[in-house]
């Protein structure tokens, strides 16, 4: 394999007057090509922003490497498992907030392209989740008429379809395509119908929300799949009686000073001590990945830890290994963390993250 420079800072481009972004850039072949955002800013909003989308997207910390950003991501020397290529896109960005996609190609028992949304707060650094920006009953509506929507694009394309084939007659290539696709479309309509909308990515423009779920074809088959994805954009001002006071604040007021409710569900990148000695960074997905990872400040190698409870103001975090330990996180009103970190059959050592 032939490498070309691996890695290349593009200039700081202006994303709003008061947020600016430099493209971290790498092109390891013709075909393997690398961008990603690195946000200038002293302020712990913009580090925590950083923070956050470098460790999930990158596994490492912001400027913790050894040749370039992407170099936990893509493929070894000799193997095809990894990210192939990878790039962004600022989706929509306001007084109180930035939202951007994340779309790449990935190499494991195939190849797959996949997009990852990220809305995030500018005043406090966190992610945004739909249980903040609605309430409950709002929320629910929200997902009934999202999910009211997709199931009558679905019911008219099998409407459009043709009869089934005789149950008694020998079917030919095309009609087993129709009865796979019917069969699949008929499976897949209760779950887009129904109000869930847990595993949707979440896109902020300036003037609509958009909610994106993935088709409802395995990769199998996924060359039936003639519906692709369900995307549904809403204009802010149609969901004004469903948000939340914050949800109005940010999306319909458009102002700066909006206050995050203090939730974990939504996740986080915080930075702080175990035991008042050992500095991490502790970073929280959303409970739709159900994932997190920490890193030593003094080493920056990630850290797994599999996330089994979650609410909005606690977690429960377990660290694999041959020395497994458990993180037992409380939200306190300042929006810090505390609690214990604990590994198995030692002492539990308090934890305070910021």
């Amino acid at each position: 394999m032939r490498f070309l420079p691996l890695l290349l800072l593009g200039a700081a481009l202006p994303v709003a007057a008061e947020l600016r972004v430099e493209n971290l850039e790498a092109q390891r072949s013709e075909w393997e090509t690398y961008r990603f955002p690195l946000f200038n800013g002293d302020s712990p909003a913009i580090g925590r922003i950083n923070t956050y989308l470098h460790a999930v997207v990158l596994n490492g910390l912001p400027g913790r490497f050894e040749r370039s950003p992407f170099e936990r991501i893509w493929s070894k020397e000799g193997e095809i498992w990894g990210t192939n290529n990878i790039d962004y896109m600022i989706d929509g960005q306001g007084p109180g907030y930035l939202s951007l996609s994340v779309t790449g190609e990935y190499t494991g028992a195939y190849t797959s392209m996949g997009t990852f949304t990220y809305p995030f707060d500018l005043t406090s650094g966190r992610p945004i989740g739909l249980e903040q920006l609605f309430t409950p009953a709002g929320l629910q509506r929200l997902g009934e008429r999202v999910g009211h929507e997709r199931g009558q694009r679905i019911e008219a394309f099998l409407a459009e379809l043709p009869p089934p084939a005789d149950a008694t007659a020998e079917l030919d290539e095309d009609d087993e395509r129709l009865e796979t696709q019917r069969s699949m479309y008929q499976e897949c309509l209760p779950r887009r119908s129904n109000s869930d909308l847990t595993y949707n990515r979440v896109e902020l423009g300036r003037d609509s929300l958009k909610l994106i779920a993935e088709g409802c074809a395995p990769h199998v088959v996924l060359a039936l799949d003639d519906l692709g994805e369900y995307s549904n954009s809403i204009p802010y001002a149609q969901l004004a009686d469903d948000f939340s006071p914050y949800g109005r604040c940010l999306l319909l007021e458009q102002r700066s000073d909006c206050q995050r409710p203090a939730d974990l569900r939504a996740g986080g990148a915080y930075r702080g001590k175990i035991d008042g000695r050992y500095a991490i960074s502790l970073v929280l997905e959303g409970n739709v990945y159900a994932s997190s990872s920490y890193f030593y400040e003094r080493y920056s190698r990630q850290i797994e830890l599999s996330q089994r409870t979650i609410s909005a103001d606690q977690v429960r975090l377990y660290e694999g290994g041959d020395n497994p330990a458990i993180f037992d996180l409380h939200l306190q009103p300042d929006g810090s963390l505390t609690g214990t970190w604990q590994q198995q059959g030692g002492k539990a050592l308090p934890v305070e993250l910021r």
